[in-house]
């Protein structure tokens, strides 16, 4: 039992060891919230109740400024003996400190005060309440810029005031809001806050024309009332009478406040010139109504002089009045109505929106009605009077108009204009206007022109930045873009499978062309690559998701020093497609057909020495036979960003691993070990073959020399004659050299019998083969006499004759045609195996031992010669 005992009581000892003495601090790269660039002493989550001795801090992080976090950890309780166990040059390099997440109770007076340069104090989530302060807990801090102590437990008692207002220099304040709360006359003395952050709890509230009355002192530009489905709708319309500085305001009210909630509240800012106005995201969770914007609910807001007016996410369902000669249509430069549900707007505030409003430059009236009856919404005030003009051949008439144009090229814009039908619509815009933002719209402009075979330019001075992404516009309906400071176009997710070349012909500042799934097809006018002639500063151009699968070669001509970016994402390319762009340095070519790199693409990537390049979902093959293109993206990993990311298709192992020489030359001796494999199969086949095509040869070589010799006759031009009444010879005689003394008796005997006979030492001509003379012969005779003596059979000639002669009779059907003498009682087993084995179609002759029988044998002979 006692042994049992000890190793016990060691394990506890350990375990409480390690209990008190946390893991220590650690040190990393920090940028605090006031700007000061130094390290963060990072002591959170590790239950501390004491902040560990500063004097094992190493000396090079002590010579900038420090965030020291304390966050999550176990402290109950803040006072000045808190920050005693760091030594007095440590605590003067503290400018900011961290407390959130800990369960404090009580901060007590000058707690703070040996911490004489901290500019960020963040006591959120501290379960504080209005006790756990004491009047001077945040005295004495003469450089605190930004107080946080949202999250916390204020919703009894309400705010600190007094100990709050005594950080007497806080700029930026996040607090929580709830139901009651309050800023009380000691918040005046925050004469320095100039942003504030509010947190809303569980609970709903009111804002009333004195819940920010104490701050009326303060200096704050900038309001955020975010109170997302937390306020109740009876907000007072003198809300922002205690903000006298305010120079912007951003609202967001939700739960059950339209926007008219919104926009009544803003009556202590008309009059005022404000920087921006931003109230979105006002949309009740139950919809009982319609808001449109007219002079009764924007009565204030038309009367503010705001340079920055959003709109955006209302449910704003029309626009009926003009904002065009309100002090806020003077004012306004940058409008943005978009993410609304805008079914319906007055043809002429549309009109002047693009050319009357004197200081407008951006407007942003996208994602409105993409989900409506297209056919009732957003109606082109000119399409009838269009349509009605194109229906009649000889009618020359004029309309007033400043923004549709009928064939006006680079024409000034102008209050009377002459309609001529030529099949051509100007929109001129106004000068002053830089953005347009007509993105996921539907335009009854658009579905005009292919009604009546128009096309439509744009005249825009001054525009730089020109948005219709996923709208019913047509490529094919645009005529050359007349804009010639045009710097960013973006036509993505429309129909761009018929476009111009020449459609940039006027916009030579082009610096972005975004065109992501929208049909592009680099065939037609597009082929011979002229889009982007003369665009010599562009940098920026993404036609990913357009299927894709061939570039023309002069493309980039023009961008070979401009570009940075090319995106050709999602397409169908399995090669570079582009080279020799001095300057890219991001090619992105993911989710292609790029299976490995060839000789020619890797010189094209090398010729971009800048390019970095995305391969990520292509079907990467790593199999030994593209080893060299595996080498070749090992040696150069800096060229490809995310080969962590990118799988090879076949082993489903990520590209990244070949980065490593040890994997790497595991993998080259795998592929040399299958190589030889392979290399020694094939040679081992190849031996075979060798082996079984010379037996074959050797086997058949009669049989290949008469098909080779007989192709040979053809290419001479030689005919064989199949009529046996034109045979030159009754018979060609073959015999051994040795037989010649006796052969000639029977060549002389047939001749005198009538017969024209053949013999090689007669008929051979020199200096040609005797196979091929030998079929020429055969060719020309009827009869093929073969005398069969010892000689013969010992002569090596007669089974390459034998072979032939009976080749030659198969061939040509002439089986009977083959005569056999047999001289000097030669037995048949002793005959050539070709003869015996066609014995039954031959016709074999004793050749007589005596005199006595020769005149039998000469008609036996002469007999078979005549025989058919």
């Amino acid at each position: 039992m006692r042994i049992l005992l000890l190793p016990c009581s060691l394990y506890l000892i350990c375990r409480i060891s390690n209990w008190v003495t946390p893991e220590p601090c650690t040190f990393s790269p920090h940028t605090d919230g006031c700007g000061n660039h130094g390290w963060m002493w990072q002591c959170g989550h590790r239950n501390l109740s004491v902040i560990p001795n500063g004097q094992h801090i190493p000396p090079e992080y002590t010579r900038t400024s420090l965030t020291l976090d304390l966050s999550k950890n176990s402290f109950t309780a803040i006072s000045r003996k808190t920050f005693n166990t760091i030594g007095q040059f440590l605590r003067s390099r503290i400018a900011s400190l961290s407390l959130r997440g800990n369960p404090i109770q009580s901060i007590g007076n000058f707690s703070f005060k040996a911490l004489w340069n901290l500019c960020e104090l963040d006591l959120s989530s501290c379960r504080l309440h209005t006790e756990s302060f004491e009047i001077n807990s945040l005295a004495n801090l003469n450089k605190l810029n930004i107080l946080c102590l949202h999250s916390n437990s204020f919703q009894a008692r309400g705010y600190p005031d007094v100990a709050i207002s005594k950080a007497r220099t806080i700029e930026n304040l996040t607090i929580d809001v709830f139901d009651g709360f309050q800023f009380g006359s000691s918040f005046q003395n925050l004469t320095n806050l100039r942003i504030i952050e509010f947190f809303t709890g569980n609970s709903m509230f009111h804002l009333t024309n004195s819940t920010f009355i104490g701050l009326i002192k303060s200096p704050i530009t900038n309001l955020e009332l975010k109170f997302r489905n937390m306020i109740h709708c009876d907000v007072s319309e003198d809300v922002f009478c205690s903000f006298p500085f305010l120079r912007g305001v951003h609202i967001a009210f939700r739960g059950m406040c339209d926007l008219n909630v919104a926009l009544n509240s803003l009556k202590c800012l008309q009059n005022r010139t404000m920087d921006h106005i931003i109230v979105n995201d006002n949309k009740p969770m139950i919809v009982t109504k319609q808001v449109f914007l007219n002079n009764e609910n924007c009565k204030y807001l038309f009367n503010i002089c705001s340079k920055r007016v959003e709109l955006n996410g209302n449910r704003i369902a029309g626009i009926s009045d003009n904002p065009l000669n309100t002090v806020m249509g003077q004012c306004v430069e940058y409008f943005d109505i978009s993410s609304n549900r805008i079914e319906w707007i007055n043809p002429q505030i549309l009109v002047d929106f693009l050319t009357r409003y004197p200081n407008l430059q951006v407007i942003n009236i996208s994602s409105n009605n993409e989900l409506c009856n297209c056919e009732t919404s957003w109606h082109n005030p000119y399409s009838q009077v269009v349509a009605s003009r194109m229906t009649d051949n000889n009618e020359t008439n004029e309309f007033s108009s400043d923004v549709f144009v009928v064939n006006e090229f680079f024409s000034n814009i102008s209050s009377k204009v002459l309609f001529i039908k030529r099949g051509v619509i100007t929109i001129k815009i106004s000068e002053i206007i830089t953005v347009l933002q007509l993105s996921k719209m539907y335009l009854h402009i658009f579905s005009t022109l292919p009604r009546y075979n128009l096309i439509l330019t744009i005249n825009a001075k001054n525009l730089k930045e020109l948005y219709m992404v996923h709208s019913n516009f047509s490529c094919q309906s645009l005529a050359p873009i007349q804009a010639p400071s045009l710097e960013i176009i973006d036509i993505s997710n429309n129909d761009c499978s018929i476009i111009g070349a020449n459609i940039f012909n006027f916009t030579l500042k082009l610096r972005v062309f975004l065109a992501s799934n929208s049909n592009l097809r680099f065939a037609s006018s597009l082929r011979y690559g002229t889009l982007f002639h003369d665009l010599k500063k562009l940098q920026k151009v993404n036609v990913s998701r357009n299927s894709i699968t061939y570039l023309p070669p002069t493309m980039f001509e023009d961008q070979q020093n401009s570009l940075l970016t090319v995106n050709l994402d999602s397409n169908l390319f399995s090669t570079i497609p582009v080279s020799n762009l001095k300057n890219l340095t991001h090619l992105y070519l993911r989710q292609n057909k790029i299976s490995f790199f060839t000789k020619n693409d890797i010189e094209r990537v090398m010729s971009m020495e800048k390019a970095v390049v995305f391969i990520e979902g292509n079907p990467i093959s790593c199999e030994c036979t593209h080893i060299w293109s595996l080498k070749w993206m090992k040696e150069n990993q800096d060229r490809f960003v995310d080969l962590n990311k990118t799988l090879c298709i076949n082993t489903n192992v990520l590209l990244s691993t070949f980065g490593n020489q040890e994997v790497f030359e595991k993998f080259e001796m795998m592929c040399q070990s299958d190589a030889w494999l392979i290399g020694s199969i094939f040679a081992f086949v190849f031996v075979i073959v060798v082996l079984l095509t010379s037996a074959a040869i050797k086997q058949y070589r009669v049989h290949v020399d008469y098909v080779i010799l007989r192709m040979r006759s053809r290419w001479k031009g030689v005919i064989h004659v199949a009529n046996s009444d034109d045979f030159p010879f009754d018979a060609f005689v073959s015999y051994t050299e040795e037989d010649y003394p006796a052969c000639i008796p029977f060549y002389q005997a047939l001749t005198s019998l009538g017969f024209k006979i053949s013999i090689p030492d007669k008929d051979f001509l020199p200096g040609i083969s005797e196979a091929e003379q030998l079929l020429k012969c055969m060719d020309q005779s009827r009869k093929v006499v073969i005398i069969v003596t010892e000689n013969f059979l010992e002569n090596g000639w007669n089974s390459y004759a034998v072979q032939m002669v009976v080749t030659h009779a198969f061939h040509n059907q002439r089986e009977r045609s083959i005569i056999v003498i047999i001289k000097d009682d030669i037995p048949i087993e002793r005959l050539p195996r070709d003869l015996k084995y066609i014995w039954w179609t031959i016709v074999s002759i004793r050749w007589p031992d005596g005199n006595e029988n020769m005149d039998l044998f000469w008609e036996e002979i002469a007999a078979a010669l005549r025989t058919n």
